[in-house]
């Protein structure tokens, strides 16, 4: 812990000393220096090549002048002392004129922002509309915007993300990146919620960090995805409302409203959506005995239900040109339900049926967030230098019911006992998550090709659950704890980081290096029947990263880049609690440690005058104690009858090799139709020979994704999408291939064209599923897993919104006062 505070402590005295030295310097008596920024008063852009004239105060002759840089920044080094009349104008702006006194004891002057207004009367008629690309791509990541995408409106993340290239989402909602495991962020923050639970209305682009610098969480095998929210900062009042249906039950509603003056923004949101389907699953199992070989025959049919609401009000303060202080407090609600019928057949050597059996499986799941985020950003007067601090405070609470029955019967349709006795029980739990963040990252540009970057941060989560299971006694009629499906658990972790990078320029040739160093620790516990409890404390761990790009003529790029990662176990990873249905069984391992891996990608990015984009990328991934599920035979007692179960759980293995290509290709095919396309092939070799001898599984694996947009007359706009994964390999087996195809139809109404309606049609041909093939010592099982996903969506928004005719009138009021004041 020393360590981590005296690191901690250096960093932040090294900030110190850099914000010291960047202070101006003390001029020579007799001159001085002025220096600020001009940005346009809406949108707070820079405006470049701006007329900025500084006269003498006293005869209004011109003293000197420039043009503003592209990054809107002015600067007067070597002036005499003395008053003068700074004149700022510009085509399209209202002139600005500024009173400006340099003494002997402010020789050094920061004017600050200058906020140009514009000249409503020489713009009048004038229309200026143009989209964000569908994709950008920077030196440690890739952009990808989906705000337009219409086949996620009214859905949740999940579906955002299937959308995206390099990212695969299962029928579970399971997000892999390159086939590894990213971390998930909103807000370039970690979060306590799903992806089940953002609505993909709310979010504005989806950042994709296959390979973090040392800025970002060192957690995540294959990377980052950060999901960034839509944020409307428009003058005046504006908002959007939204609502629509779907063809397998509930809907979806929202409401966004955005109040902005000259030193505040509220904002205040809400959605509402809600899902009703079906779902049903099958399993079937070869059990291999010492003398005799069974099988087993399960069926799983019923429906499942979501509900999920989504608050949030922001508040942001500009207090002055500099410093702008941000809170904004979220509130979001789930309800899950699932709830199947069972039957299940006992098959002999010749797969003839014995006995079968039925009974139910239910659960409900409902959880409470809450999340506060408060945050303070200053910008020096260099253009990039600036100093943000945030801190994110998260809690959920949780409650969980589950009912569970078996009764065999003979082929005769009479109620047997032998070998198995009826089951019956009942589950209730609650838990907590307390989630809290506190971050401070500072930025310097040295010079104009180059700049610093640091930070510290610290993170504590604390999970609290407790679950009784309570089961039949039929030789009593009573119910009774039921431990082997009970737990009472605790678990807590720190982590503290701190991080350093240097990057520039040298030509065309562009280079970022850095190092972060991570400290964590865990403590967990277990009361049921008996207490047992781990306490694991990490040293510091280093995870440098390098980048190196070279820019050439005929705007194409090459990039070479390198970091060290962790994949630390998670919450339910750890939790020792059992999970058992039928004659199938997981749980956690309160045994595993974190997996580390050392990630290299070579990426070239071409761009065929701006219609035709290449993005080829060459990466290797060696994991050392790659975390994997493993499988195995065991008997589980349950309600005092030992049952024979295939168990799952997760494990440390040797290594994990993963080396692959990747092929991101968006083309222009004619005015108004583009085609974007990703394809992903990777060889991937898993080592467990430390868990059962001679255990290994290597295979050839590739994913591809097809997105088409294409603008139609009449304002509308046509979307297709298609999506294939082959098998995945397991240690134990495979996971079979996959596909899916959407279409999406998109119209906007009216003069402003603020009313748009769409209608989407996910998984076309209702091909998305899960299957699953697993082999061990005893057992050989094929698991099939659907739920409804094909599904019509039709959504309707309309956006609102009225300029701040008062604010534009005291704006303009403002103006003529300094016209006049400069008038001599």
């Amino acid at each position: 812990m020393q360590k981590i505070v005296s690191l901690c402590l250096g960093m932040m005295l090294t900030f110190l000393s850099i914000v010291h030295a960047q202070q101006p310097g003390q001029k020579p008596a007799e001159n001085g220096s002025l220096y600020g920024k001009l940005v346009d008063a809406t949108t707070n852009a820079p405006v470049e090549y701006a007329s900025v004239a500084l006269l003498r105060a006293a005869d209004s002759s011109v003293a000197t002048g420039m043009l503003s840089k592209p990054n809107g920044d002015f600067n007067f080094p070597e002036i005499p002392l003395g008053k003068y009349i700074m004149k700022v104008n510009f085509i399209g702006y209202g002139t600005v004129y500024k009173t400006i006194s340099i003494t002997g004891k402010n020789n050094s002057v920061d004017i600050g922002n200058i906020k140009l207004s514009a000249n409503v009367r020489s713009l009048a008629g004038v229309e200026i509309v143009s989209e964000k690309p569908s994709f950008q791509m920077a030196i440690d990541k890739r952009v990808f915007n989906v705000d337009k995408n219409i086949s996620n409106v009214g859905g949740t993340a999940t579906d955002v993300l299937k959308q995206v290239p390099s990212v695969n989402v299962d029928i579970d909602g399971n997000v892999s990146v390159r086939n590894g495991s990213p971390t998930i962020f909103v807000d370039g923050r970690p979060t306590t919620l799903t992806l089940d639970q953002i609505p993909a209305d709310a979010i504005a682009s989806v950042e994709v960090v296959t390979n973090p610098s040392a800025k970002y969480d060192a957690e995540g095998v294959s990377g980052i995805l950060n999901i960034v929210l839509k944020k409307n900062r428009k003058a005046g009042i504006n908002g959007q409302v939204t609502g629509g249906l779907s063809s397998i039950g509930g809907g979806n509603v929202g409401a966004d409203l955005n109040i902005r003056r000259e030193k505040y923004n509220l904002s205040l949101s809400y959605n509402l959506r809600s899902r009703q389907g079906n779902a049903r699953s099958h399993l079937f199992r070869k059990n291999i005995g010492a003398d005799t070989t069974t099988f087993l025959d399960q069926y799983n049919e019923g429906e499942n239900g979501r509900r999920f609401q989504f608050g949030r009000v922001g508040f942001d303060w500009f207090m002055d040109n500099r410093n702008t202080f941000t809170i904004a407090q979220g509130i979001m609600a789930g309800d899950f339900k699932d709830n199947s019928d069972l039957t299940l057949y006992d098959l002999d050597a010749n797969r003839n049926q014995v006995r079968y059996g039925t009974g139910i499986d239910n659960s409900n799941h409902n959880f409470r967030n809450y999340s506060t985020q408060i945050g303070y950003k200053h910008t020096f007067a260099k253009q990039g230098h600036e100093l943000t601090a945030d801190f994110n405070y998260n809690y959920a609470t949780s409650k969980d019911n589950s009912d569970y029955s078996l009764q065999y019967y003979s082929l005769g349709h009479q109620p047997i006992d032998s070998p198995n006795i009826p089951q019956a029980r009942y589950g209730r739990g609650a838990g907590n998550t307390t989630y809290i963040t506190g971050q401070i990252d500072y930025v310097n540009p040295l010079t104009e090709n180059s700049k610093i970057e640091a930070g510290l941060r610290t993170t504590t989560r604390k999970f609290n659950n407790e679950l009784t299971t309570m089961g039949r006694d039929f030789t009593t009629g009573r119910d009774v704890l039921d431990s082997s499906l009970s737990n009472d658990y605790r678990y807590s972790e720190t982590i503290n980081a701190a991080y350093a990078s240097y990057s520039g320029t040298i030509g065309n040739f562009g280079y970022q290096g850095g190092l972060r160093a991570e400290q964590s620790f865990y403590d967990g516990e277990t009361r049921v029947l008996s207490k047992s409890s781990y306490k694991i404390d990490y040293p510091i761990s280093f995870f440098p990263s390098l980048f190196l790009s070279q820019k050439f003529k005929g705007d194409h790029e090459l990039q070479l880049n390198y970091s060290r990662r962790v994949r630390r176990p998670w919450f339910r990873d750890l939790l020792p609690n059992l999970e058992y249905t039928a004659q199938s069984a997981n749980r956690g391992n309160p045994a595993l440690r974190p997996e580390f891996t050392n990630s290299f990608e070579l990426s070239y990015l071409k761009d065929f005058n701006r219609k035709h984009n290449v993005l080829v990328s060459l990466y290797f991934r060696n994991t050392e104690k790659a975390i994997t599920d493993f499988y195995t035979d065991t008997t589980l007692n349950i309600n005092g009858q030992d049952q024979k179960v295939v168990l799952s759980y997760p494990v440390n293995a040797n290594t994990r090799n993963a080396y692959g290509a990747e092929f991101t290709v968006r083309n222009q095919i004619m005015k108004g139709w583009d085609i974007t396309t990703n394809l992903n092939l990777a060889q991937q070799k898993i080592n467990a020979g430390n868990l059962q001898s001679n255990l290994t599984n290597q295979g050839f694996i590739w994913f591809g994704k097809v997105n088409s947009n294409t603008k139609l007359p009449w304002n509308t706009t046509l979307q297709l999408t298609g999506n294939y994964e082959s098998k995945q390999i397991l240690p134990q087996g495979e996971r079979a291939a996959q596909y899916s195809a959407d279409v999406a139809l998109r119209r906007e109404f009216l003069k402003k064209k603020n009313l748009v309606v769409s209608l989407a049609l996910n998984d076309i041909f209702n091909t998305d599923r899960n299957l699953s093939f697993t082999n061990t010592a005893f057992s050989e099982q094929e698991r099939y897993r659907k739920r409804a996903t094909r599904e019509l969506r039709l959504n309707v928004s309309y956006r609102f919104g009225k300029m701040d005719t008062k604010e534009r009138k005291n704006g303009k009021k403002q103006d003529q006062q300094e016209n006049n004041q400069g008038e001599f």
